[in-house]
């Protein structure tokens, strides 16, 4: 999607046209005058159309012009109204086929935001798809503005969400990209692509199976082990001198069978999404191939498949991670906390003042927050961050719920055989999965989000589409503006 910014008088001289309107029936302006007044015929005065959030209704003005009045809901307007509103409307066009069109705005719009429900709403991963089958979106937006609006202003939000928008949507292609094309490899692929595309802002390295082994890397190794496809960790820096440095550590199991474990037969297919942290670890970093922050930013993404083949390994094995944390396995589908157990260790030596991982860690947390939320837990030190973090959330609506951390916990992984066992049960399963991974991050400054439910949906609603929704990748950049 091209998207402009021009500031005019005048309205006229648009084929097709949006225009906001809140549930009072006010139209959103800009001080300006629709075309041939009276001459638009419909809601407005017949009061049909409510101006609900979300809600859209055409009406035809003069030369057969379009006019697409588009809910904006009851004020006071947050970031929300507009994102949700542009999401609206962009879809109302595209489903009528419609490829151009003025969004005509108020001074006040929240342009940011416009351009971000415009970018990211009626995603369909279609690569596979016959053209006749491909999602429909609006290929070209001008956003009209007053005369009295800063254009370089808006410009400014308009480049730094259509940067957000296309690492998110990588994110989301990332996610739904089917495990027998988009494994570890691929991964890895795109990070150097990222880095190619990056203007020398972001340094790729790769650490593949001999590096691994010769490395330590045993946690990561044992549970690639029963696939084909060999484990890498993705080691990405961006702006190497910058003052402050920040660590993103991302779960990368690209395909998850439940190993030895097996998984249930039933919505298996979707376990592609395993590596939504990964995901949201290397969309983050393609926007910032495009930003300037003035942080230094580690990813890593430790990344493999857990795959039942005759070398995978079993429960009751016992695994000495790189840290020299022993590990005793009771179930081999908890297996993406053993992954960052040796993500986490390793991006302790860049000495970060903040480490946060970002993981599809536990189905336990999808019964806790369904899919409106991600868990947040973290040490001591992590909590620190906890008001930020929600903050971000409630600004981007990638919203995240703290959990507690209670010492009471720990006993739960308790093992009689190794230091500590990797999962300790089904009461509290969110918060045991993260006591097992504090092991690893401690002492550095920690947080751990858990995504399971919140980067994957059954069903389109505003920005958010059917399937992985590319999740922690705005909550992470405007983290990083209030760090």
């Amino acid at each position: 999607m091209r998207i402009s910014v021009k500031t005019q008088k005048s309205l006229d001289g648009f084929e097709n046209n949006i225009v906001l309107m809140d549930e009072k029936g006010k139209l959103s302006l800009g001080g300006r005058k629709l075309p041939g007044g009276k001459a638009l015929s419909g809601p407005i005065e017949t009061k049909d159309f409510k101006g609900e959030l979300g809600g859209t209704h055409l009406l035809y003005g003069p030369a057969n012009s379009r006019w697409l009045l588009t809910g904006l809901g009851k004020g006071p307007f947050t970031a929300r109204h507009w994102r949700d509103a542009a999401a609206a409307a962009q879809k109302a066009f595209a489903a009528l086929d419609i490829t151009q069109a003025a969004f005509v705005l108020p001074a006040e719009a929240d342009v940011f935001e416009i351009v971000t429900g415009l970018m990211l709403s009626g995603y369909v991963y279609d690569r596979y798809l016959p053209a006749k089958k491909k999602g429909k979106y609006l290929s070209r937006v001008i956003l009209l503005l007053p005369e009295s609006a800063s254009k370089a202003k808006a410009d400014k939000a308009r480049k730094l969400a259509e940067a957000q928008a296309a690492g998110t949507l990588l994110a989301r292609d990332l996610m739904c990209s089917p495990g027998n094309l988009a494994g570890p490899e691929y991964l890895a692929a795109t990070a150097k692509e990222i880095a190619k595309n990056s203007g020398g802002r972001i340094k790729v390295k790769i650490k593949r199976q001999a590096q691994l082994e010769k490395e330590g890397f045993d946690a990561l190794l044992t549970v690639g082990r029963g696939s084909r496809k060999e484990a890498h960790l993705i080691e990405m820096e961006y702006n190497p001198e910058g003052k402050r440095t920040l660590a993103l550590v991302g779960k990368g199991i690209t395909f998850d069978s439940g190993g030895i474990s097996l998984k249930p037969g039933a919505a298996m297919d979707e376990m592609k999404y395993d590596m939504g942290g990964a995901a949201a670890v290397l969309g983050t970093f393609r926007a910032l191939a495009e930003l300037n922050y003035p942080h230094r930013i580690i990813g890593i993404v430790p990344t493999c498949e857990n795959m039942p083949g005759g070398d995978a390994y079993r429960p009751g094995d016992i695994i000495k991670a790189r840290s020299g944390v022993t590990i005793e396995v009771k179930n081999t589908d908890a297996e993406g906390r053993i992954i960052l157990a040796d993500g986490l260790d390793y991006a302790k030596e860049f000495n970060p003042e903040l480490i946060i991982d970002v993981a599809t860690l536990t189905g336990a947390c999808v019964v806790a927050l369904g899919n409106e939320a991600a868990a947040i837990l973290g040490n001591e030190k992590g909590e620190a961050h906890y008001d930020a973090l929600v903050e971000s959330g409630k600004a981007t609506g990638e919203r995240v719920w703290p959990m507690p951390m209670f010492e009471e916990y720990d006993y739960l992984i308790e093992s009689p055989v190794a230091d500590i066992k990797n999962t300790g049960g089904r009461n509290g399963g969110t918060i045991t999965a993260a006591k097992f991974l504090q092991h690893f991050a401690d002492p550095k400054p920690w947080v751990h989000v858990d995504i399971a439910g919140a980067a994957w949906g059954d069903k389109e609603r505003g920005i958010r589409p059917r399937g992985g929704n590319g999740f922690g990748v705005r909550l992470f950049l405007n983290f990083f503006d209030r760090f």
